[in-house]
């Protein structure tokens, strides 16, 4: 009896809170509860501004000088010495590159200038027989006139006379003869001096100069090797000039417009300025589906032939609305950009969209510049949903840039 009268104040302390929690509930139920469509949704919102927009197309390419040049030796023999190595920088018509061994060449030089010494030597002789051949010819002329006078007055006979004639046609004959002669030697004095100006040219041509501005790319021979007119020894490329090349797909070759277009280049992570497509080929590879453009551009530390390229070939450019890409939404209805209609509520907009560029869509039709575009907390989203909306943090990112719009040709 003792236990059970100790357990009695417990047990109605329990009764009471018994009825205090059952009175809670049942307030609690005639209450009426919020609904989703009471709750307001947190979002921000950034306005439709215009931005920049552009289509590319993006591949490698190479470059290449626009000037080059193959030296080669121009004479036969041994090289003497080779004066330059690969990556040196010469300039046209002062570095020396190689040099062969004159010696025979050399004796060459010298035999014609022998040859031309005699040959002018005979175009002296030979003036001097053609004015004895006139003086000749002028006595017997005369003799000739003499005895035709003397032939008429009977003094002389007439085989007297008819010689004195023979004899100056003879005279007269003889001289024609020295003077083609005389013409002879002076021709193959021109002959000569041709001759020794060739010699003499290959002995300046034992030595090679640079024919461009330009770096040395290949040394192919080292002193000593034997060599022969037309062997390459040394290869330069100029740098002044480059032109960088690549293949498109065949779908752009008619927006590619050669002196309109233009394409940004990387090369070796560093951008260079914009160049204009200089040409592309006439026609289309028909078993690659690919066609070449080329580009000029000026050469650099960065931009040498052999190089590596980055193209981005602008195919259009133009300004357009903008918005940030995630806040434009496929939906079963369609493309569709949530706004703050100004009321606490959001309204659903149907819109056409257009290119892509660094994370931002633009926007033809179904917005106005300046519209509150909700580009926080749009994918939870229905049309005449109550916001809480509030304007995006300039440095807040809208959401992650899906870049430009560009096509990758490989």
């Amino acid at each position: 009896m003792k236990t059970i009268s100790s357990l009695l104040p417990l047990a109605a302390a329990l009764g009471t809170l018994g009825l205090v929690c059952g009175c809670s509930k049942q307030a609690d139920a005639d209450t009426p509860q919020p609904t989703l469509a009471d709750n307001r949704l947190p979002v921000r919102t950034q306005p439709a501004a215009t931005g920049a927009f552009v289509r590319s197309v993006r591949v490698q390419g190479t470059l290449e000088s626009v000037n080059s040049a193959i030296v080669s030796a121009r004479i036969d023999g041994p090289l003497l010495t080779v004066d330059v190595d690969l990556g040196d920088a010469v300039q046209a018509g002062v570095t020396r590159l190689f040099s062969v061994d004159p010696v025979e060449v050399s004796n060459n030089v010298v035999v014609a200038r022998e040859v031309l010494a005699t040959a002018k030597a005979q175009v002296t002789v030979a003036e001097a027989q053609l004015q004895r051949a006139e003086a000749v010819a002028e006595k017997a002329s005369r003799d000739a006139e003499r005895y035709t006078r003397l032939h008429k007055e009977g003094r002389v006979s007439d085989n007297e006379a008819e010689q004195a004639e023979l004899n100056a046609r003879t005279a007269k004959a003889d001289t024609a003869v020295q003077a083609a002669n005389l013409q002879l030697s002076r021709q193959r004095v021109s002959q000569y001096r041709a001759e020794l100006a060739i010699a003499e040219r290959e002995l300046s041509d034992a030595v090679l100069l640079a024919p461009i501005d330009g770096i040395v790319n290949a040394r192919n021979l080292e002193p000593g090797e034997q060599v022969s007119t037309g062997t390459a020894v040394i290869t330069i490329n100029g740098t002044k000039e480059l032109k960088a090349m690549a293949f498109l797909p065949a779908q752009y070759y008619g927006e590619v417009q050669p002196g309109k277009t233009t394409a940004r280049l990387t090369v070796g992570g560093q951008t260079l300025e914009d160049a204009v497509i200089s040409a592309k080929s006439p026609a289309v590879d028909p078993r690659l589906r690919t066609f070449e453009i080329k580009t000029l551009l000026p050469g650099s530390d960065v931009a040498v032939p052999g190089a590596m390229a980055d193209f981005e070939i602008i195919l259009e450019e133009r300004n357009g609305l903008s918005v940030p890409e995630s806040a434009v939404l496929n939906r079963a209805a369609g493309t569709l950009v949530f706004v703050d209609n100004g009321d606490g509520t959001a309204r659903a907009c149907p819109v056409t969209t257009g290119l892509r560029t660094d994370g931002r869509m633009e926007i033809l039709s179904g917005l106005s510049e300046g519209d509150a575009v909700i580009v926080k907390g749009q994918t939870q989203l229905y049309d005449g949903r109550r916001i809480d909306a509030a304007p995006l943090e300039a440095d807040a990112p809208a959401a992650a840039g899906a870049g430009a719009e560009v096509a990758e040709a490989r």
